[in-house]
């Protein structure tokens, strides 16, 4: 029962709106987690304020003036946190264009003669056949081609690489003690600086 004024807890029965939506946080995610833990510390409490109303603005004034300190707090621990899996961040661009040309030339002649002699006793010597007049169907064949191809290309390449990890300079137990010395119970701090707005806290 409440002595005084009345308890957090009765507050809740009565549908009572906590001014705990507007206050500055580090992630927005993180509000329902605070609020409950709030509520739920002092959740046998008497405000420390003549009316609900009342005291609803002074826990909104309250959180205002002292979240900003507090989540820059809360922004240091999670890099301290970070480091716990990883003691190295490296990204590394590469960029690479090749352009190639490739040309190919090739080239060939030929000649060909075929002839029928007229006179079968004769006798034909391959250096007078361009002359022969004793014979008939005298084919002379030449033929010259010539070919040349290009061919140009060009490839780009680009690649983003991502190196996080630990380097193996510390051991994660190392780490691990770096984060108990250094860590602070942020929430339990904030829930404390609120302490003037009960009446008592149990």
């Amino acid at each position: 029962m409440s002595k005084y004024t009345i308890t957090i807890r009765n507050l809740i029965k009565n549908g009572f709106q906590f001014n705990l939506n507007s206050y500055p946080i580090f992630d927005e995610g993180y509000r329902e987690t605070l609020n409950k833990k709030i509520l739920d510390h002092y959740l046998m409490s008497e405000i420390g304020l003549e009316t609900p109303e009342l005291f609803n603005h002074y826990l909104g004034s309250k959180l205002n003036e002292i979240m900003p300190y507090y989540n820059t707090l809360y922004e240091k621990q999670k890099l301290l946190l970070n480091d716990l899996e990883s003691n190295v961040n490296l990204t590394e661009k590469f960029n690479r264009s090749v352009d190639s040309t490739t040309t190919g030339n090739s080239s060939s002649s030929s000649n060909s003669k075929s002839l029928f002699e007229d006179t079968p006793q004769g006798q034909l010597v391959q250096s007078t056949m361009d002359q022969m007049t004793h014979a008939s169907n005298i084919n002379f064949g030449k033929s010259d081609d010539n070919s040349s191809t290009t061919t140009d290309g060009n490839s780009t390449e680009d690649y983003i690489k991502t190196i996080t990890g630990n380097n193996g300079g510390r051991y994660n137990i190392d780490l691990l003690n770096d984060i108990k010395n250094n860590l602070l119970n942020i929430d339990l701090m904030i829930i404390n600086d609120l302490s003037d707005l009960f009446m008592g806290i149990l």
